[in-house]
């Protein structure tokens, strides 16, 4: 690994190190920047201790669980955020579905990583509390939770109802909830969803996935099954039909309406949860690549970004002048993505690519607006430029991460779950490639 990888390995652990707090990590290390425990942010930054396996590190992702814990609410919501010196709970966001989602996932990780049984059986309570919650934002009982607008990272855009990325991570947080309750001795009660992991992988593909296809009967086949699991969804993939198909899944699907643009986040988290087959992988992979998601730096939060005069467009995207066009969540580059970015191609076996985006990642860390090495928050779409908070926890985790995926080829969480996944999913993969013909039909 060449000195700059080092070097920003070495930033990176300083930068984390900064964010520890008796109550876990701290969003940014500076007062100025996220001074709180976020659920999310936390969680991500978890990630980057497992993989640097640095014993302060994961002990702050642990402090980051019982805080969390500590501050569930009787419903079993767990926290958007927490101010560790003041126990204060913000409420300015639409809230917070994916905080649920992140902590079964960081409880999974933890397991994982320490083999806990002690820690897991006393926060079991809290964590099934924190599955049934979630099963509850399924208002229609469809099978996949339904998010209200902005309402979960991306807390100034207009994402909602069957989101993408909030529903990548269901999956995720009911297969973890099951391998954890497996590991507890009975007869210790457990939720049960109705609908289990593999129905909701089931759905996500039948649902988010376009992809034309010029064999009538296997289309009226796929129509038949939305039609049996919900009319409302039969509906709309008459509406989709306009679009033909697309190398990503849909960001977000709701009544009769769906989002048209690549939400990188959301289809890196389904090629690495197994959601995403090899065949959905590559292309998700190639689009990223020949639009420039990672460009100039990794990685941008959509593409292409929204413009005023668009369907898709909101006025409060003016809000501190924050997500106009390739900014913030529209458009801006996030290096935390980037880190998922990485992993994603390692985990697709692009290792060479890998390497490549890595030492971009190093670089967009190594900027800064009044020194190097800020490891910033985000920057802009096109310069490049910082435009968030500097210190932050999850740039410089997510960086420890993928370097450590591109050494080792391993990918703490993602492997445990990839190895869990349940045979109805692996059953319907397809991991050949599959190119379609243009001009119609072949033959």
């Amino acid at each position: 690994m060449d000195a700059r990888i080092e070097q920003a390995r070495q930033r990176a652990l300083e930068i984390l190190h900064r964010c520890v707090t008796p109550h876990g990590f701290r969003a940014s290390a500076l007062a100025a920047g996220y001074p709180q425990v976020w659920a999310r942010d936390s969680m991500i930054s978890f990630l980057g201790a497992a993989a640097s396996g640095d014993p302060t590190l994961i002990a702050a992702g642990r402090a980051s669980l019982e805080t969390m814990s500590a501050h569930q609410s009787s419903r079993g919501l767990i926290q958007l955020n927490v101010n560790p010196d003041s126990g204060y709970v913000s409420t300015e966001n639409a809230g917070s579905v994916d905080a649920n989602l992140w902590y079964i996932l960081g409880h999974y990780l933890h397991f994982q990583v320490t083999g806990d049984m002690s820690f897991l059986a006393q926060h079991w309570p809290t964590i099934d509390r924190t599955l049934l919650w979630l099963e509850y934002q399924d208002m229609n009982e469809c099978g996949l939770i339904e998010v209200p607008e902005a309402g979960d990272w991306m807390d100034l855009l207009a994402v909602r109802y069957n989101v993408l990325f909030d529903n990548v991570l269901y999956y995720a947080a009911v297969l973890a909830h099951r391998q954890l309750a497996q590991a507890l001795p009975p007869p210790t009660p457990r939720h049960r969803p109705e609908v289990d992991a593999a129905g909701i992988h089931e759905r996500l593909n039948l649902l988010m996935w376009i992809d034309r296809c010029w064999v009538a009967e296997h289309f009226a086949e796929h129509l038949e099954k939305l039609k049996a699991m919900r009319l409302e969804w039969f509906m709309l993939y008459h509406n989709m039909g306009t679009i033909s198909s697309r190398p990503f899944y849909l960001p977000w699907v709701a009544f009769r309406e769906y989002g048209d643009w690549c939400d990188s986040l959301g289809n890196l988290l389904a090629i690495l949860t197994g959601v995403a087959d090899y065949h959905r992988s590559e292309h998700i992979l190639r689009y990223m690549r020949q639009v420039g998601m990672a460009e100039p730096y990794p990685t941008k939060a959509i593409y292409p970004p929204i413009f005023p005069g668009e369907s898709s467009w909101r006025e409060y995207y003016r809000s501190r002048n924050l997500n106009l066009p390739h900014q913030y969540h529209n458009g801006g580059i996030w290096p935390f993505i980037g880190g998922f970015h990485v992993a994603a191609l390692v985990r697709h076996n692009y290792r060479r690519e890998a390497e490549r985006l890595l030492g971009q990642l190093a670089e967009a860390n190594r900027q800064g607006t009044d020194s190097e090495w800020e490891f910033n928050e985000w920057m802009h779409g096109e310069s490049g430029h910082p435009m968030g908070f500097a210190q932050q926890a999850w740039s410089a985790a997510m960086f420890l991460y993928a370097e450590h995926a591109v050494l080792t080829g391993e990918l703490p969480l993602f492997d445990a779950l990839l190895a869990a996944a349940p045979a109805p999913a692996l059953a319907t993969e397809v991991n050949d490639v599959i190119m379609r013909p243009g001009g119609g039909p072949v033959g």
